[in-house]
Formats: C-alpha cells, sequence, structure tokens
C-alpha cells in the first residue's frame, strides 16, 4: 500500500484569496461577517503577490467583480473610526492588502490604467471610491496607530508603476490636498524616524507631479512653508540621515588617516602580499560594481525634496543657516552643510553606475543653489565657521590631507575637485561638469567680490585638476565636439581660468599661488591652443539651452598672452643653454622674473552670470530623476519590511 505524504494545509488567507480570485462568490451570502473574518486574517503578501503575478491580465478581468468587493470592503475598513482591537487589526490588514493588490496590479506590465481602474471600482465608480480613499488615507495619517500603513500605502498609490508623472490616480491627490497632514507628521515628537522620511518621500513624490503643468498644491505647500517648527524637523532629519548614508560608503573601505592604521595597513601589505591587503580592509574591492551595487544608498531619494527646498524655499534656507550657526557657536561637529559635503565627496568618488550619475547631478545642482544663496556664501565665509570635514580618501591619488580647522570654502572646493578628478572617463558627463564649473565659479566670483579674506587652500591642486580636464578634452575633442553641450562646457570652464587669471590676486593667499597657477597654463600651453584653433574654426554658435555663456575665440586672449608672454622666454634659455627639457624650478624661475611685464586684458563677462532655472533646460531631468527617486524608495522600504518581518519571526521563535 503506497504511503501517502504529509497533509499541506493551506492558510485560510490564501484559500479565501485564491477563491476570490476564481470568481468564488461565497461572500456574498453573509457579506459583513465573510469581510469581517477576511480582515481579521493576516495577509500573506508573498502569495497575493505571486498570485496576481501568476495570473493572466484576461483572468484578472474576468474577476473584476470579486476585486470591486475586495476594494470596497478594505476602504470600508479603513474608514472605520473605532478603538475596538479587532476594528483596528482589520483596519491594518485592510491598507496592507491594498498596498499589495495595487502595487503588484501596477507591475502587471499589460494591464493599462483604464484596465487598473476597471479591476479596483469600475469606471462609473472611480471617482467617488478613489477620493473617498485619499481622505480615508488622509485621517489614518493623523493616527499614530496606522500611520505607517497608511503611507505606504499612499507611496504605492501614488508611485504607480513607477512613474509618477504618467500616473492619472495622483490627480485624486491634488483634489484632497494632503499638505496639512504631512506637516503635523513632521512636528509630532513621537514619530519615529522612518515615517518622517516616508512623510518626506511622498510629499516630493505629490509636490513633483507635473507641477510644471497643472496647479500642483504639494508642490505651492513645499515651496512656500514658513512653519519654523516643520522646517527645522526637516533640516535634522537631513542632518541624521547624510551620516547614516555617508557610513555605507565607509563600510566598504575605512579611509581615516591615522599614523596607526597607515603604519598597520603599510607593514600588512610588505609582509603579507596583495591578498593580506584585501582581507585587511574587510576584503572588499571598492572598484568590484557588485560590492557597490547598492549605492548610492536608496534613500537618496529624499534628495529630490532637498533639492526643491534649497531651490525654491527662502525659509528653508533660513533655518538651514539658523541651525549651522547654532551648532559652529557650540563648536559641534555635526554640521549639516558639512554632513552634506561629506556625503557629496564619497558620492563623487564612487560614481559607478546610472543610478549615481543620476544623483551626483541632482547633488551638484543643490550645491549651485547654495553657492547662489548670497546668505549661504556670507555664512560659509565667516571666520568661525572653519571646521574639519571629513572627505573620502577611498581613492588614489587623494588630496592632500589638511587636520586643522579650514573655511567651509576649502571643503566646497575640495568636493568639486573630487567630482573633477574622479569622473573624467571617455563617455565624458558634460552636462554635470558644466554644473560643477558653475559652482566653482559662483564661489570664486564670493571670493573676489565680497570676502575680505585671501583663502589659504591648496589651489596648486585646483589649477592642475582644471588643466588635466582640459587635456582629457583636447585628447577627446573629435568626439566631445559633436555633443549639443559641448561648447557650453568648454565656456563654463574657460569662464573659470578667466576668473582666476583676471582676479586671483584678490582672493589668492601669496604669490606662489599665482605663479604656480601660470606653471600649469604654460605646461597646458598646447592644449590651450588646440582648443582656441577648433573654437576659431567653427564661426556659427547657438546660445546654449540653458543660458549658459556663449563661447567666443576672444574667451582665450588672456590664455594666449600668458603663454605668448612665457613661452618666448623659456625657449630662449633653452636655446642659449642648449637644453632639451626644462625643470620646473626653472620654469618658476622665470615666471617670476617676468610676470611684472604682463599685461592682461580685461574680460567683462567672467564676472557675471545668469542665475539657475530649473526650466525649460532640466525639465526631462527632473522627470527622470523622480523615477529613479520613486523606484529606489519602494525599494528601500521594501527591504525594510522584509527587515522587519525577520526580526519578528525570530523574536516568535525565541
Amino acid at each position: 500500500m503506497q504511503k501517502r505524504g504529509p497533509l499541506k494545509w493551506k492558510e485560510k488567507s490564501v484559500e479565501l484569496t485564491e477563491n476570490l480570485f476564481k470568481g468564488d462568490k461565497s461572500h456574498a451570502s453573509d457579506p459583513i461577517r465573510y469581510w469581517d473574518a477576511y480582515f481579521m486574517l493576516p495577509v500573506n503578501v508573498s502569495f497575493l503577490t505571486n498570485l496576481i503575478q501568476s495570473t493572466s491580465e484576461e483572468s484578472l478581468l474576468d474577476a473584476k467583480n470579486n476585486l470591486h468587493q475586495l476594494f470596497d470592503a478594505s476602504l470600508a475598513y479603513m474608514k472605520q473610526q473605532s478603538d475596538n482591537g479587532h476594528d483596528r487589526t482589520r483596519q491594518l490588514h485592510a491598507m496592507e492588502l491594498l498596498t499589495c493588490l495595487i502595487r503588484q496590479l501596477f507591475l502587471k506590465k499589460r494591464l493599462s490604467h483604464f484596465n487598473i481602474i476597471q479591476l479596483l471600482t469600475g469606471l462609473d465608480q472611480a471617482n467617488t471610491m478613489f477620493n473617498s480613499l485619499i481622505q480615508a488615507i488622509s485621517d489614518r495619517l493623523l493616527d499614530p496607530t496606522s500611520r505607517s500603513h497608511a503611507l505606504k500605502l499612499a507611496i504605492i498609490l501614488s508611485a504607480g508603476n513607477d512613474n509618477v508623472n504618467q500616473n492619472n490616480l495622483n490627480g485624486y491627490f491634488m483634489q484632497n490636498d494632503l499638505s496639512d497632514a504631512f506637516i503635523q507628521i513632521l512636528v509630532d515628537q513621537e514619530a519615529p524616524q522612518y515615517e518622517l522620511l516616508d512623510t518626506v518621500v511622498l510629499w516630493g513624490m505629490l509636490a513633483n507631479y507635473n507641477k510644471t503643468e497643472i496647479r500642483n498644491p504639494y508642490s505651492t505647500r513645499l515651496s512656500r512653508c514658513k512653519d519654523t517648527r516643520v522646517l527645522e524637523a526637516l533640516v535634522m532629519l537631513y542632518t541624521d540621515l547624510w551620516p547614516s548614508m555617508t557610513s555605507r560608503y565607509i563600510e566598504l573601505k575605512d579611509d581615516e588617516q591615522t599614523v596607526t592604521k597607515s603604519i598597520v595597513s603599510y607593514m600588512t601589505s610588505w609582509f603579507s602580499g596583495p591578498a593580506a591587503t584585501s582581507s585587511s580592509t574587510g576584503g572588499i574591492d571598492i572598484d568590484n560594481i557588485e560590492s557597490a551595487a547598492d549605492l548610492p544608498p536608496y534613500e537618496s531619494a529624499l534628495f529630490l525634496v532637498l533639492y526643491d527646498l534649497v531651490s525654491s524655499n527662502p525659509h528653508f534656507i533660513t533655518i538651514l543657516l539658523h541651525i549651522c550657526t547654532q551648532y559652529s557657536e557650540k563648536k559641534q561637529d555635526k554640521n549639516p552643510l558639512a554632513e552634506f559635503i561629506s556625503y557629496c565627496s564619497y558620492l563623487f568618488q564612487h560614481n559607478r553606475n546610472p543610478r549615481s550619475f543620476i544623483y551626483t547631478r541632482l547633488t551638484l545642482l543643490i550645491l549651485l543653489c547654495l553657492c547662489e544663496n548670497y546668505s549661504v556664501l556670507k555664512y560659509i565665509a565667516k571666520e568661525e565657521t572653519q571646521m574639519n570635514v571629513r572627505l573620502c580618501r577611498q581613492r588614489p591619488t587623494p588630496l592632500p590631507l589638511v587636520k586643522k580647522p579650514r573655511s567651509l570654502f576649502c571643503a566646497f572646493l575640495d568636493v568639486l575637485l573630487i567630482f573633477l578628478k574622479y569622473n573624467i572617463r571617455k563617455k565624458l558627463d558634460l552636462v554635470t561638469y558644466k554644473v560643477a564649473f558653475s559652482v566653482i565659479h559662483r564661489i570664486l566670483l564670493y571670493l573676489k567680490n565680497y570676502s575680505q579674506v585671501r583663502l589659504e587652500y591648496h589651489w596648486a591642486e585646483l589649477w592642475s585638476t582644471l588643466t588635466a580636464t582640459l587635456h582629457f578634452t583636447v585628447g577627446h575633442l573629435e568626439e566631445l565636439k559633436t555633443r549639443d553641450e559641448f561648447d557650453a562646457y568648454i565656456s563654463l570652464m574657460m569662464n573659470v581660468f578667466n576668473l582666476i587669471l583676471s582676479h586671483g590676486e584678490e582672493f589668492l593667499p601669496d604669490v606662489l599661488s599665482y605663479d604656480t597657477l601660470y606653471y600649469e597654463i604654460i605646461r597646458a600651453s598646447g592644449d590651450f591652443m588646440t582648443l582656441a584653433k577648433h573654437v576659431s574654426r567653427t564661426a556659427t554658435r547657438k546660445s546654449p539651452p540653458d543660458r549658459s555663456p556663449t563661447l567666443a575665440y576672444s574667451d582665450f586672449d588672456n590664455i594666449k598672452l600668458v603663454c605668448n608672454h612665457f613661452n618666448p622666454v623659456l625657449e630662449e634659455w633653452q636655446s642659449s643653454n642648449g637644453r632639451t627639457f626644462l625643470t620646473p624650478e626653472k620654469v618658476m624661475e622665470v615666471i617670476k622674473d617676468n610676470y611684472d611685464t604682463l599685461q592682461l586684458a580685461p574680460i567683462e563677462k567672467v564676472e557675471r552670470y545668469t542665475s539657475y532655472t530649473e526650466l525649460p533646460a532640466e525639465m526631462a531631468f527632473f522627470r527622470q530623476i523622480l523615477r529613479i527617486a520613486t523606484t529606489d524608495y519602494i525599494v528601500w522600504i521594501t527591504e525594510r519590511d522584509n527587515q522587519t518581518a525577520t526580526e519578528e519571526n525570530v523574536k516568535v521563535n525565541t
């Protein structure tokens, strides 16, 4: 006789849900009793996900009447106002089920928005039901016991298939403004951090929904918010978030420079070879794509809201600087701007995948908005804001390590140099490099116009990095010159060179800094002349779409004056002394001896700029970043939920 295997029992919720999707009508005889029992059962998210994904679109549409009933019952339990424990349980399960159901329907590639509405509510009831759903979400957001479930449901509903702008259901969010609920959450002292993060991301998603095409109440409230409590909460949220995000990079390789660590690392590599070096740093290769697959952290999605605040809300800037000033006065290391710059340095050194490309550009746009704000630059220029900022040193060759407190201007310039140095690649990101050059220009222009301090900085690093970027550009000229952004890229690079040449004496600390600038320009003479020749051959130029300065042959006038002034003297010395090569010391000597007779022409355009505006040049980019930020954050909350479920299972089993 054949032995039977052990019976496999189905969870009650699995059995009932399976029957609903098959069109079973057993709920119709006594719906109140049926749904009361159904929503007392825990939601098997994994099963429901697999069920929807394995069911054909046609079969789902066949079961639409049952799905209408499921949606209607879920909404009814969401709207219940009751302190009864069972009712609370049903309410949470209803939101959890709707979250999974809506997400999985949107992930069905052959289901259109029209089909999804058909499945959930039917076309005739869509307006009534979805408006009612948003109002129920609003009520649940104000209740701390149901808030986290409501936030996740709202994020999933707004995200759709991760293309927020194409999700017509967001129109119901526009009709029912949840901004007041968001504000109440942000000022709630008892709210856990993950709820604050979810709230900020949801606000950002909704604020960026077709914001240039419709009247968007979320965008308006975000840009006009004056509530000090809300803005302080946002600043502190980011101040806590940045070190946490930076720590993910430090886990790859601890780059803190201490004498003890340096000696141990050196001795280990000397006696044990490369394998030991790898194991001593945790066995992780920072250039291995897999080891950094989850970088930048998925919480980077919050940078979209940070950009909105920095670019459009002057009150946020005021609060940010007020909190920074408080930290400076108390001599605390945890300064919001310093934490942000520190994170940027790690992001820029690990810019190796499409996600990091996007977030790097967004971060540089935030830096540009900050450096076009006079109040921010005035704060940075204060002597009491000098501090140590941890900057990424994980890749060779790092910038000089300065252990004493420095002006924040130094940290800002350092992080821009890190971007320029570590992002040179064949497919050069001209658009992002344009932003980096613009930020450098704004900082130098402020130092020239307003700062009374000659900035102590390793200027030679800036000169060599700029000329290295120039050299790479000339080396890839044939490919780069065909790209639309090339002229604006060259124009902005030359703006930086010309500003330093014309006005460097107003902010450079000593003659040596100027001499090393001339030395680097002389070394790069051939590159400058090649580029100038290319510009002279291209007679007609269109104005850049982002209102960058137009490239002109005259941009090279002062560079040519420098080269034509010093090169003949150097060539004459070589000829008279029978030398093939010049030592750096000799070049510097010639520069010192002949500097006084050099006369440069004024270049007025370097002293002005057109302030950054998002439209129209950046419209497509912000549509792209909204999609990526949405996808990233859903990945993050999914991982967070999985981790929570694992921890709860461990507790149950121990």
